[in-house]
């Protein structure tokens, strides 16, 4: 479906929401029939007809009756809509990508704007909706009163982001790093930075490229970038926005025109990096530096990303269990070696990484072997070879539950940090270890 008359028509029609999920239809909503791996919509356009909808978008000819519109693809017309969202609504649009960071960018811009705005007049993406179904399904939560949109673009396959600016053309479009996630889609990092520069080929005229001064790809990114501003972040003092580290928790943000001290409750550096990008979105939006504070400082770690826990046996347990890439996981143990005391780290296998796979675990014992790390413990096919590396006071296991014994006999004291892809459900060990 495109954005001709069928659509408008559409939206002509006194509806209340539009949804894809035929349990949550309401009276008067619209169901769009998504064909997914493990279901079909169109199995439901009953059910949605039951729960009041007032019409069906399908694509599936056989399930044609007299409140159902008929497209070619009902992925489509799910963008297609919520672009015309987006016209009627006319919000400002902030576009967040990035290897990592992503998450935590967009709830420190958000609560920034938050601060300044009010929160009735900010949406942003919510929990990991940041692909082809799930930014159309943001999008379909904007009204009148909304201001400002910070919308999440993820990526796992080529085209994907340009699939997604194309819906949400930015006004600002933030890059928080060039890293591997999911690089056994493409052939290389460069194949990423060129895929995540479609955020920036969508920007709307006269907007603004928001980028990682650190990043060996700033100029790729940059290069041949018109009618744009761009603005960078980074430890770099030649980027616009740079920062000073006070201590464990404070850092010195420093603009062109103020400084600004914040305390942040954000472990590690990947963090400071992306406070910095959203110090950078709201510098470049004219908010008053003490909103600005207050929304960074408002902030508590997203779960099970550098999330700080009380353990048993006095022990301290760093969560960040969410995911894991090459990129986040030398973030995470950089934020363990930081410690002080018995430091441990708990790994599961990276996944999504292709046929380097090997390459990229025996790079991760490199930067271990590089740590004050005292013990490293593993559990996962990649990992043995981590550990068998490591050598002597390291140990791998074919079970949680071994693990987890062996744990009890040595955290006493210690900090330990566990971390490994979401496939390895890393957070059941979390779950045993916390009080």
């Amino acid at each position: 479906m495109g954005k001709g008359p069928k659509a408008m028509e559409i939206l002509k029609r006194k509806f209340h929401a539009i949804s894809i999920n035929s349990k949550k239809i309401k009276k008067d909503d619209i169901f769009i029939a998504i064909k997914g791996l493990n279901f079909d919509g169109h199995d439901y356009i009953n059910e949605a007809f039951k729960n009041g909808a007032i019409a069906a978008i399908i694509s599936d000819e056989e399930k044609i009756s007299k409140n159902t519109i008929l497209v070619n693809d009902t992925k489509k017309s799910l963008a297609d809509i919520s672009s015309l969202f987006l016209m009627k609504f006319k919000p400002f649009v902030i576009g967040i990508t990035g290897s990592n960071g992503k998450t935590t960018t967009k709830e420190l811009i958000k609560s920034i704007l938050d601060s300044n705005y009010g929160t009735n007049k900010i949406l942003a993406t919510h929990a990991n909706y940041n692909n082809d179904i799930g930014l159309p399904l943001t999008i379909f939560n904007l009204n009148s009163e909304h201001s400002h949109i910070v919308i999440e673009m993820g990526m796992n396959h080529p085209k994907e982001i340009s699939y997604l600016a194309n819906i949400a053309p930015p006004n600002f479009a933030v890059i928080t790093n060039i890293g591997e996630a999911h690089i056994e889609n493409f052939k290389n990092r460069e194949a990423i930075a060129n895929e995540k520069k479609d955020i920036l080929r969508n920007l709307k005229a006269e907007g603004t490229a928001i980028l990682p001064k650190d990043s060996e790809f700033f100029n790729f990114l940059v290069k041949d970038l018109k009618n744009v501003k761009v603005l960078s972040f980074g430890m770099s003092k030649d980027a616009d926005i740079s920062c000073e580290l006070l201590d464990h928790k404070k850092i010195l943000i420093k603009t062109p025109q103020y400084d600004l001290e914040i305390k942040s409750k954000l472990l590690g550096h990947n963090n400071i990096s992306n406070i910095l990008a959203a110090v950078t979105c709201a510098y470049q939006l004219k908010i008053n530096p003490t909103k600005i504070k207050e929304g960074i400082e408002n902030i508590t770690p997203i779960p099970s990303r550098l999330e700080l826990k009380e353990g048993k046996k006095r022990a301290a347990i760093i969560d960040d269990t969410y995911n894991a890439n090459p990129s986040s996981f030398l973030s995470a143990i950089e934020v363990l070696n930081e410690f002080p005391g018995k430091k441990i780290l708990v790994i599961g296998d990276m996944a999504e990484l292709g046929e380097n796979s090997r390459i990229y675990h025996q790079e991760l014992s490199r930067s271990i072997k590089e740590t004050k790390i005292d013990i490293t413990l593993g559990l996962g096919k990649y990992t043995k070879e981590i550990i068998t590396l490591l050598g002597r006071n390291n140990s791998w296991f074919r079970s949680k539950d071994d693990l987890v014994k062996h744990l009890y006999a040595c955290m006493k004291g210690s900090t330990i940090l566990v971390k490994g892809s979401r496939s390895m459900k890393m957070e059941e060990i979390v779950k045993k270890l916390i009080k």
